[in-house]
């Protein structure tokens, strides 16, 4: 709790909670909080945008979320496609799961969100 409940000085807090304001710790809050973009962003180097997340990956995490389309594709392709370890594709579809940014939809497929 941010302040005493009758204290005059954590009104605005309070107000904020019961509003449902969100905690903000990192630019990932942010981005989070945005979700998905209405329309995919082509950006400079000819890439599609679909998500603000997007913005903050790097190498691999690229890589791997290049290959996946917005329909079903196998982790196989994937793993062809980026020519990674299968490894350090399965470590980095996790990452982008967890980021919201790919969806598994069976042990062997992911989809673009």
């Amino acid at each position: 709790m941010p302040g005493n409940v009758d204290s005059r000085c954590s009104q605005g807090c309070h107000r904020l909670i019961r509003d449902g304001a969100k905690l903000i710790e990192s630019a990932d809050d942010v981005l989070e909080e945005l979700g998905p973009l209405v329309e995919a962003t082509p950006r400079d180097d000819g890439q599609v945008v679909r998500h603000p997340a997007e913005l903050l990956l790097e190498g691999p995490e690229q890589q791997v979320l290049a290959a996946i389309g917005s329909e079903a594709t196998s982790i196989d392709r994937v793993v062809q496609t980026c020519g990674l370890p299968v490894a350090n594709v399965l470590a980095t579809l996790s990452v982008l799961e967890i980021r919201h940014l790919v969806r598994r939809l069976s042990g062997s497929t992911v989809v673009r969100i």
